[in-house]
C-alpha cells in the first residue's frame, strides 16, 4: 500500500504555459483522456487576471486517472492482501499455496450506498474483480447474496471493492446494514464477523486519511488495504496543502469559494456539491469513469455559464 500518490509536476515557478504543456502532453500520451473530454484552456478562461494564479497552481494539482490506470491500482491494492494471507515464517511454497487458496475461495462484493444501486462504483469494481483478476463469475456477488453464502456454507474470505473512500460512510452502511437472507433470516456482515474463520478484506483505489482510521477504529475486523491514501495535504482546503506555495495560501480558500460562488455552486454545509466537496474534503481527483463527490464541483460545473474542466457522468 502506497500512503500517497503521485504528486502534482511542479517546476521552481509554476507557469501558465508549462501547466498547460504538462496537459497536452497527458493527453498526447493518453494519460489524460481526449481533448473534447478535458480541456484546461476551456476552464482557465473561468478565471480573471487577479485569479490566473490560483487557477493555474489549482489546474497543476488536478489528478485524473485513465481506466488503465485505475485498473493497475486496483490489481495493486487486492494483491496487496497476499502480506495479510500469508504468517511469519512460512516457506515460499507454503505462501504460494496459501495465495492460490485465498483467490480459489474468496468472494468479491461491491460496496453499496444506503439504497443499493447499479449505478454505484462498487459494481463496476466487481466486475474488475472478474476481467482484471481473472476470478470466476460465481465468485461476484452482491452484498446479499454473500451473506446467504457465508450462512450457507460456512466462512471464507470477503473482499469489498470500491474506487473511493471519503469520509467511510458508504462502507459502514454496507457492513451494519442487515438484510434479510433466503431462509429469512436478517443477517448483517458485522454480525457474521464474530463467527470464527470468517475474513473480511477492502480494497478500494484511493482511501482518504481520515477515512482510513475511521474504518480501522469502527470497522476493526475489516482489513483495509488501499492502493493510496490521501493525506490532508492532497485537500486545497488545509493549511498544510502542497497545492499552494506559500505567497497564495493566505488567499487559496477565499478564491475558490469566491469563483465557485461566480459558477453557482452551492454552499449546504458539506452536502452533495457544496463549493468545498462533499464533506468538504476539498479534493482534486477524477477518474476516467467517474468523479468522486469529495472532489472540488469546480472541475465539473456547468451551470452559469461555468465552463468544467471535465465533464461527470
Amino acid at each position: 500500500m502506497s500512503t500517497s500518490p503521485p504528486r502534482p509536476i511542479t517546476p521552481a515557478v509554476v507557469k501558465k504555459e508549462f501547466v498547460l504543456a504538462k496537459c497536452r502532453y497527458f493527453v498526447g500520451v493518453r494519460v489524460w483522456d481526449l481533448p473534447e473530454n478535458i480541456d484546461p484552456s476551456r476552464w482557465l478562461s473561468n478565471f480573471d487576471n487577479s485569479e490566473m494564479d490560483y487557477a493555474v497552481h489549482l489546474l497543476n494539482s488536478f489528478l485524473y486517472f485513465s481506466d488503465r490506470l485505475t485498473n493497475q491500482m486496483f490489481e495493486e491494492a487486492f494483491h496487496g492482501l497476499s502480506n495479510f494471507v500469508r504468517r511469519p515464517g512460512d516457506s515460499f511454497l507454503s505462501i504460494q499455496a496459501d495465495w492460490r487458496a485465498f483467490i480459489k475461495s474468496v468472494i468479491i462484493t461491491p460496496v453499496t450506498g444506503e439504497i443499493p444501486n447499479v449505478t454505484d462504483s462498487g459494481f463496476l469494481f466487481a466486475r474488475k474483480a472478474r476481467q482484471r483478476l481473472g476470478l470466476d463469475e460465481s465468485q461476484i456477488l452482491s452484498p446479499q447474496d454473500t451473506l446467504d453464502l457465508l450462512l450457507r456454507r460456512g466462512p471464507r474470505p470477503v473482499v469489498f471493492v470500491d474506487d473511493f473512500v471519503g469520509s467511510g460512510n458508504q462502507f459502514i452502511d454496507t457492513w451494519e446494514r442487515r438484510v434479510e437472507l433466503s431462509n429469512s433470516t436478517m443477517m448483517s456482515f458485522e454480525t457474521y464477523s464474530s463467527v470464527r474463520g470468517s475474513r473480511f478484506f477492502y480494497c478500494p483505489v484511493f482511501c482518504t486519511q481520515n477515512g482510513y482510521d475511521r474504518l480501522r477504529r469502527e470497522c476493526p475486523k475489516v482489513v483495509v488495504n488501499p492502493a493510496h491514501i490521501l493525506t490532508s495535504r492532497h485537500s486545497a482546503l488545509s493549511s498544510d496543502s502542497f497545492i499552494w506555495p506559500d505567497h497564495l495560501k493566505a488567499g487559496a480558500v477565499d478564491f475558490l469559494e469566491r469563483a465557485s460562488a461566480r459558477a453557482g455552486i452551492p454552499d449546504n454545509g458539506g452536502l452533495e456539491d457544496d463549493w468545498r466537496g462533499f464533506h468538504k474534503l476539498g479534493l482534486t481527483l477524477a477518474f476516467e469513469h467517474s468523479v468522486p463527490d469529495a472532489t472540488m464541483p469546480i472541475f465539473y460545473w456547468e451551470s452559469n455559464d461555468w465552463k468544467p474542466l471535465i465533464r461527470r457522468t
